[in-house]
């Protein structure tokens, strides 16, 4: 990867970077399968709400990378910034770790996240290997440059990273935009039959 910057060098407009945060697929609806109707009208409100932030003036986005909702908004980010419309739009992918990739558990995640990395604008590592509080050190780094979050909770989120970074950007002052999955019976759907006329 060429495209690693040190995380002493990075520099970014924070008035104008978002960032995500969300939890692993293992705790998304239908465990994150995007073939589930549920997961896909999850998909749809985060592609609108980054729209939403470009609208607004958002032209970096960071992610963590991890897998579930950091891998599935480095994605929508990596497709958007692809029309022209949104050519102006960057990625950053901030990683806890070194070797974080071994966190890829099938070959199409692995090859979603080797293309990610490879394309984005990019590549910030926290800690050069895992050891205890990388995933915070890289969850503050994040909020630090960002004046606003894109995140996805639920109740469950008790001493989670999710409720960490999104309890962060409070205290940082971000603009909050949160999809609580408890809250949305719509992300619980597991066929589109509900939405077909009668």
């Amino acid at each position: 990867m060429s495209n690693i910057v040190p995380a002493e060098e990075f520099f970014c407009n924070r008035d104008t970077s978002c960032c995500f945060t969300g939890h692993r697929d293992r705790d998304l609806p239908f465990g994150g399968d995007v073939h589930k109707q549920g997961m896909k009208n999850l998909l749809s409100m985060l592609v609108l709400m980054i729209r939403e932030a470009y609208s607004e003036g958002c032209r970096t986005f960071i992610s963590g990378m991890s897998k579930g909702i950091d891998l599935r908004c480095a994605e929508i980010v990596h497709s958007l910034s692809a029309q022209p419309e949104y050519k102006d739009m960057k990625l950053v992918c901030v990683l806890p770790y070194a070797g974080q990739r071994t966190e890829m558990k099938t070959p199409l995640d692995s090859y979603t996240y080797s293309l990610i990395l490879n394309s984005c604008s990019a590549v910030v590592i926290t800690s050069p290997k895992y050891e205890n509080g990388c995933y915070k050190k890289r969850n503050s780094f994040m909020v630090e440059h960002s004046s606003r979050l894109i995140g996805v909770i639920k109740e469950k989120a008790k001493g989670s990273g999710t409720l960490q970074t999104i309890n962060m950007a409070k205290r940082a002052g971000l603009t909050m935009n949160i999809i609580c999955l408890d809250d949305n019976p719509v992300f619980y759907i597991d066929s589109d039959s509900d939405s077909r006329p009668i």
